[in-house]
Order: C-alpha cells, then structure tokens, then sequence
C-alpha cells in the first residue's frame, strides 16, 4: 500500500508526457490544404498562379471583345487605346485578385444623349446595372457607370469635346504578388512597377 502513491505519481507523469508530445506533435502537423482559388495558402502554388494567369489574360481579351461592342453600338468614331494597366480588386465573394482595366477614347463628337442611352441599353443587355451622373460644375458632360458582381466596373463619359470609356475586367482571384511575378518576370521587383504594368495585348 506504501507504494501505491509512488505509481499514481509515476502514472500520472506518463499520461502528462504523452499528453503534452501529442499537443507538440498536432502543433507540427501541417493544416489541411484548402481550395487554392479560396485564398488558401497554397494560392501561390506555381501550377495555381500559372492557371490564373492564364484565367486573367481570357479577362483581357473578354475585356477587349466588349469594348469593340460599346464602341461599334456608339458609332463610326474613331478610337485611340490610351493604355491598359493590372489593378487589385475583390471578386464577388469577398477574394483578393487582380484584374485589367482599359481607357480608350475619341476626340470625334457624339450625340451626348443618344450615346448614353444607346451604352445604357447595350450595357443592361448584358446583365449590367447601370447608373447615370451629371455635374452643375461640368455642364454638358454626362458620365454613364455600370457594374457587376465580381470585379467588372464600366464608365462612358461624353461631352462636346468626344466621349470615353474606362472598364475593368473581371476579377481573378488569386495571390497579387505572385500573379504579377507570373504575368511580368522582366519587370517585377518594386511595388511602383505594379500600378504601371507594360501594355496587355
């Protein structure tokens, strides 16, 4: 009987031990992986950010194929690209990512009301919800805005001097750091070479 606290004592050392090397142990164990397009950490997976690259350059050219309607529903003015750069965004689910946006304008001169009304009509053809703004302090200009879930932003400006526009594509989500070192090897290094990201074509 004179031994039995010993062995309690001994005994309940054990148990502590292996209670506490399994605590270490599950503490060392990896966490599941997660879906890497839910921004798990596994998102900057090489094969990961490749594919969505991949899924921003279809972006772009969606992108492009949609301003081409715009311009053509407008009329036979004559457009100039003024650049086309990469922007952070949130896609409609709350994700961080990346997606385009594209300005293009013409200096010819539109019908400012029937221009507006012929994007506005385009624009919610497409599942789009548009928007009309005017300015007391920019009489006779008249901005048109639409968006989407899921990272599209469009805007048509027009007034006496031609008429704009500026769209985002689709947000891709996905780590933006790694997207960028994907998309621009020869330029990636400093976040100033971000914002200004050569031409898409």
């Amino acid at each position: 009987m004179s031994y039995e606290p010993k062995t309690r004592t001994v005994t309940s050392c054990i148990l502590g031990a292996l209670v506490g090397a399994a605590m270490a142990m599950s503490a060392c164990t990896p966490a599941a992986t997660e879906n890497p397009m839910t921004g798990s950490s596994s998102s900057s997976d090489p094969a990961t950010v490749k594919a969505q690259v991949e899924q921003l350059k279809q972006a772009l050219a969606d992108l492009h194929a949609f301003k081409t309607e715009t311009q053509q529903a407008i009329g036979p003015q004559k457009w100039v690209d003024k650049g086309t750069r990469n922007m952070d965004c949130r896609t409609s689910d709350g994700q961080d990512g990346v997606n385009y946006s594209i300005l293009t304008q013409t200096p010819d001169p539109v019908d400012l009301e029937a221009s507006v009304s012929v994007v506005r009509a385009f624009w919610e053809s497409k599942g789009f919800t548009t928007r009309t703004e005017t300015n007391p302090r920019e009489p006779g200009l008249i901005r048109l805005y639409a968006n989407e879930n899921g990272g599209h932003l469009l805007s048509y400006f027009a007034n006496i001097k031609g008429s704009g526009l500026e769209m985002n594509s689709a947000c891709v989500a996905g780590d933006q750091t790694a997207i960028y070192k994907e998309l621009y090897p020869e330029i990636y290094g400093t976040p100033s070479s971000l914002g200004s990201s050569p031409s898409a074509n």
